[in-house]
């Protein structure tokens, strides 16, 4: 077994620095090669999801010596990332291990060419030709001045993504080994929470934990993991019971139009779909989908769905979407004015300029505005054929509040 087996998921990313770790352990296979190890990794990504614990199994499998520089309240802070790359020559072959580096220098975009960066730039160039290696684990990448980014520094930029549904999986069934569960379903919770780091995923299933022993219940059940999912990630209370009944139907079928929408575009896409009261009292709902639409216009499509089912069913200007025709109008904004989705004469190019078209402007607003009543027209349409089914699904949120992978997959295919 070897040390990055303690991390779940992320195959591809620990198949590359095991290369990397085999460069460090057989040197005269690669030396015979004429191949050089990289000066130094970088992996990027947003907070919890794993890169220190990545660079430490990284450190564990390579069994060189290690240095590690971590931001501390110190005047000499410039000072002691120098003495670390000094040590680190000293004892070659080794390891400087850079943990969250962009926290060096104060946290904002007008510090990348900040003192802290100068001298960890100055120390990778110390240590060329003394058999040192750098590992580097950064929040935000664009906080760093390029200077320290480009090859010569860091040879390579690893990025760590959310995990998607298949590491979800893994990375869920790991943390429930230990607690005791009854009936769970696991592909649903995965669903419910794919794109979640690892640290949030770990945290809601310990929040569901939390749930069931407050029911004073001796094992977690899928209704707990439920409720903290709810409560963990939408923010979203129980109790609505105060909603008059009309207003609840007109969200179900709001939400049940995003729902069939996102089924019909991309099936079985679906992890979670509720229906209850937000913060501050506001009624709502929300879908979330664990797979992506197959592009920008399909999701323009969902986000005006909910409104088109609104519409049919109540024949009426639905209200309460300001959100969702906002999203749509940014996705049809992006393929019209960056990627011609309309031809290249609504290509918005003012960048180029220095005093903006202002009939180009026109142009890419009637542009969006008809393409628009086009994806509502679409939605529309399609929901039509499909009257049935939407009704089924209000119905089905009505009476559950809240519908699993599952549940969706049923109410599709009994359709």
């Amino acid at each position: 077994m070897n040390n990055f087996e303690k991390i779940i998921g992320y195959d591809s990313i620990k198949k590359e620095l095991m290369q990397f770790c085999d460069m460090i352990k057989n040197k005269e296979i690669y030396a015979e090669l004429g191949a050089k190890l990289p000066c130094g990794v970088l992996l990027y990504g947003k907070p919890g999801l794993g890169k220190s614990l990545m660079a430490k199994c990284f450190i564990e499998e390579c069994k060189l010596k290690s240095f590690t520089v971590r931001k501390r309240k110190s005047k000499n802070f410039v000072e002691y990332i120098t003495k670390t790359f000094n040590k680190a020559k000293e004892n070659a072959p080794s390891i400087v291990f850079l943990d969250d580096m962009d926290k060096y220098a104060n946290e904002d975009d007008d510090h990348s060419d900040a003192k802290e960066y100068v001298a960890v730039q100055a120390g990778i160039d110390s240590i060329k030709g003394f058999d040192v290696f750098v590992i580097a684990t950064v929040n935000d990448i664009r906080k760093l001045p390029g200077s320290l980014k480009r090859a010569g520094r860091f040879d390579k930029c690893i990025e760590f993504y959310q995990p998607f549904y298949e590491d979800s999986l893994k990375i869920i069934e790991y943390y429930l080994e230990n607690k005791n569960t009854s009936d769970i379903n696991v592909e649903d919770v995965a669903k419910m929470l794919c794109f979640g780091s690892c640290a949030e995923l770990e945290s809601v299933l310990n929040e569901a934990a939390i749930i069931a022993g407050y029911k004073k219940k001796h094992k977690i059940e899928m209704e707990d993991i439920v409720e903290s999912v709810l409560k963990a990630e939408y923010a979203a209370p129980q109790d609505y019971s105060e909603t008059p009944p009309d207003k609840l139907k007109k969200v179900a079928y709001h939400e049940a139009g995003h729902l069939i929408m996102s089924e019909i575009l991309s099936p079985e896409s679906v992890g979670l779909a509720s229906i209850r009261k937000g913060n501050l009292g506001k009624l709502g709902g929300f879908v979330r989908r664990y797979k992506e639409l197959p592009s920008s216009r399909h999701h323009a499509v969902v986000c005006l769905a909910g409104k088109a089912a609104t519409e049919i069913v109540y024949g009426s200007c639905a209200d309460g979407c300001e959100t969702d025709i906002n999203k749509a109008g940014e996705c049809i904004r992006e393929l019209i004015s960056e990627r011609g989705y309309l031809g290249l004469g609504t290509v918005d190019v003012s960048a180029l300029y220095e005093n903006p078209s202002m009939i180009l402007d026109s142009k890419i607003e009637i542009a969006i505005s008809v393409e628009m009543e086009r994806c509502l027209f679409e939605a529309k349409e399609i929901i039509a054929k499909n009257r049935e089914t939407l009704d089924k699904i209000a119905s089905a949120l009505l009476e559950k509040e809240t519908l699993l992978a599952s549940d969706i997959k049923k109410l599709m295919q009994s359709a």
